[in-house]
């Protein structure tokens, strides 16, 4: 064996030690970057020279650099930490809005309503003091004021939220354009089969930990399964390399999806730009999911009503508890207040029905629906009627049916009920006609015998036809199906109608039923609620004397969308509700003291704002009258309907509001509970992983000296043999 074989041996050993150190020193340099991998360089044995008496070494060499990492470990690790960053971003959003909510009876909301009670018991004590009725305005405005307030600043963290879902796209798209890029580098640099890209794993791991936080992304990774240089298992060299978010691939290998914002009006949804470039919606998927966008879709909500407003997540929920809350305000201070008696009723305006002028009657009805006019298409179907006399009885025990087409016109469903009506009494004196372009079932002299003696009036049990759906006609559709045509839930119970002379004198009063669940329309629709008003022969008084009660004294309509009673007399008579536990006054808006609907557009009436000696506390129209200030005044203790996206509850509206609020403060701590537990979970997990993964620098300095010390004997024996060689060169 030649000297030079011993020369060339230490040779690789003093190389391959230079090697190790090169790689103690990266990782001592980057002890404190969290998103290195610590690495080790692995010594392998050269192949010997096979000898006798025995293979005879031929030194060391670095097969290959390793990443010490579990994949296993890292999984866990990124996954509580995304877990961390939902939990954080939750817990910041809800103690924002807690900050509207105070959970305590003297601020907030809950002390603009008691102040606004308090109002009208003062106003009870003094009806007729126009300064009672100034503080009666300004506290109702200001509570409709903290409405806005609260519902506005809700809006603005929606807001702020949809600009945070924006954010999170744009880094979300940058973060995958630049691991698929990686990936591409990853399989190029590592084709020889011997080559580790560590730096550039490295990177892809701090890309991919960031991905996971921002979205409940599935990675999935095979391939090679290695042993690093102390024995643990990794598969932290794996081939394959891809990203699921959805069930969608957002990456494979270094081809990629990008995230795609879908706008809902003024909010954002996300979406999936598949091959083909059509979007897939994958925002319900990710709700409420471990990571940032999931903590803001589930703060946000994923459903939406046509203004906007979210019906479902954290800030759905409260809107909607704001909304059910302001609604059951007006709705009931609005029935309250419609007890007051006046000469006439003409309620605000519900809907707008479609009104079809006399030249437009002869076109069909399917020609009107594609110019537009109609609502919705007009189907082939069959209109129910019933016949009911002048008690209100029904004289139809099966209601007639009428045939309806698209092809005919409005004059030939004219024609075809009033044939029909005429065929089944011939003496009944009522027809359908056009009058002010709507369908009205009015006094006629149908058997041509010059007079006008009606048995009683027309209902219609059902429009299979979706006929006065088409014209918009709500008067005539079961309460059921115009729920989202009434500005406020209607509740089934009664009203009581009641007839006042001028010096506050009960004359009448008949009750008037609601029942939407009934199959008889006559209490089932606003046609048969009118019906049950004018209904003649009914004896309100019990004084055996059928000519002095409410129907002798008034007249209901359904005009235009308006719920109209006039006088039938030139008496001075007045009229008002009375009992209304469907609160209808509310519904159909008669006499409002609140104009709106939900939080968002609550207001005190403007004729009253503006001119506040208009606010009255009575009932029947007398002087010193405060019967309707006392009922007001009894509403803040009455349990009353909420309605929350159509689910109703019973409670007071103290008792409501303060439940919205003990929800969101056990909302927030509940949260805050979790994100405590999260961090330790966090920590324990962060820390197992870095005693693996993570530099200790201690250890590093013991490599050092181990791989000086193994670097430094290489060199003594390369000195060694030098020496040895000079004493053979000296040889003379």
């Amino acid at each position: 064996m030649a000297i030079a074989t011993g020369l060339s041996t230490a040779l690789t050993g003093l190389q391959a030690n230079q090697t190790a150190l090169d790689v103690t020193s990266n990782n001592i340099s980057n002890a404190s970057n969290p998103d290195y991998v610590r690495e080790r360089a692995i010594f392998t044995t050269l192949k010997p020279i096979n000898s006798i008496p025995g293979d005879i070494g031929m030194g060391v060499k670095i097969s290959s650099v390793n990443r010490i990492t579990d994949t296993f470990l890292f999984d866990r690790y990124t996954s509580s930490s995304a877990t961390l960053k939902q939990l954080d971003t939750t817990e910041q959003y809800l103690k924002e809005i807690g900050t509207y909510f105070p959970d305590v009876q003297d601020q907030g909301l809950h002390k603009n309503m008691e102040d606004f009670f308090n109002a009208w018991q003062n106003f009870a004590s003094n009806p007729n003091n126009g300064s009672t009725k100034v503080v009666l305005a300004n506290k109702s405005q200001q509570l409709c004021d903290t409405f806005h307030f609260l519902r506005n600043n809700l809006s603005k963290i929606q807001t702020s939220i949809n600009s945070e879902i924006n954010s999170r796209i744009k880094e979300t798209n940058t973060i995958i354009k630049n691991i698929a890029s990686l990936n591409k580098q990853i399989s190029a640099y590592e084709a020889n089969g011997e080559s580790h890209a560590n730096e550039l794993r490295d990177q892809r791991d701090g890309l991919e930990k960031r991905l996971k936080e921002i979205l409940n992304v599935t990675v999935l990774k095979s391939g090679i399964t290695t042993k690093d240089s102390q024995g643990a298992i990794t598969t932290g060299y794996s081939q394959s390399y891809q990203v699921l978010l959805g069930g969608k691939p957002l990456i494979d290998g270094d081809s990629y999806h990008q995230l795609v914002p879908i706008s809902k009006g003024i909010n954002t949804n996300i979406g999936i730009q598949n091959d083909d470039l059509s979007i897939s919606d994958v925002t319900k998927s990710i709700a409420n999911s471990s990571s940032e966008i999931g903590a803001l879709l589930g703060l946000r909500g994923t459903d939406f009503n046509n203004d906007g407003t979210p019906t479902n997540g954290d800030i759905g929920d409260i809107l909607s508890s704001l909304d059910a809350l302001s609604a059951s305000l007006i709705n009931n201070v609005n029935s309250i207040y419609s007890y007051s008696a006046q000469s006439n009723i003409n309620a605000g305006q519900i809907n707008e029905p479609v009104n079809i002028p006399q030249n437009l009657s002869n076109v069909p009805l399917n020609t009107l629906y594609s110019q537009k006019i109609l609502k919705s298409p007009v189907k082939n179907g069959i209109l129910q009627f019933n016949l009911l006399d002048n008690k209100g009885n029904n004289l139809t025990k099966t209601p007639f049916q009428v045939n309806i087409k698209p092809t005919d016109s409005i004059n030939d469903v004219l024609n075809k009920i009033n044939e029909k009506i005429t065929n089944y009494d011939q003496n009944f004196d009522v027809k359908a006609k056009l009058i002010n372009g709507e369908i009205k079932f009015v006094p006629s002299d149908t058997n041509n015998d010059g007079k006008t003696n009606p048995k009683g009036s027309v209902l219609i049990s059902d429009d299979g036809s979706s006929l006065f759906n088409a014209l918009n006609q709500i008067e005539y559709l079961p309460l059921n199906s115009i729920k989202d045509k009434l500005p406020l839930p209607l509740n089934n119970g009664s009203f009581d109608v009641v007839v006042y002379n001028s010096e506050g004198k009960e004359l009448a009063k008949r009750t008037i039923t609601i029942d939407s669940n009934s199959k008889n329309p006559k209490y089932s629709t606003i046609a048969g609620i009118v019906n049950q008003i004018n209904t003649k022969l009914i004896d309100d008084n019990h004084d055996n004397n059928t000519n002095d009660d409410v129907d002798d004294y008034y007249h209901a309509s359904f005009i235009n969308g308006h719920f109209i009673i006039n006088a039938k007399t030139d008496t001075s008579t007045y009229v008002g509700l009375d009992n209304d536990t469907a609160n209808f006054g509310g519904v159909f808006q008669i006499n409002n003291f609140f104009e709106g609907n939900n939080s968002k557009n609550i207001a005190l009436k403007d004729e009253l704002a503006k001119n506040p000696s208009e606010i009255h506390a009575y009932k029947a129209p007398n002087e010193g009258n405060n019967d309707v200030a006392n009922e007001m005044l009894q509403l803040q203790f009455k349990e009353i309907t909420f309605n929350k996206n159509g689910q109703n509850t019973k409670a007071t509206l103290y008792g409501y509001y303060k439940q919205t609020t003990s929800n969101l403060a056990d909302k927030i701590k509940e949260t805050s509970d979790k994100k405590d537990s999260s961090q330790t979970l966090f920590k324990n997990i962060s820390n197992e992983y870095y005693s693996l993964s993570g530099v200790n620098i201690d250890d590093e300095l013991i490599n050092l000296e181990k791989y000086q010390r193994g670097y430094q004997a290489n060199a003594k024996v390369i000195t060694t043999i030098n020496k040895m060689l000079d004493s053979l060169f000296s040889i003379q």
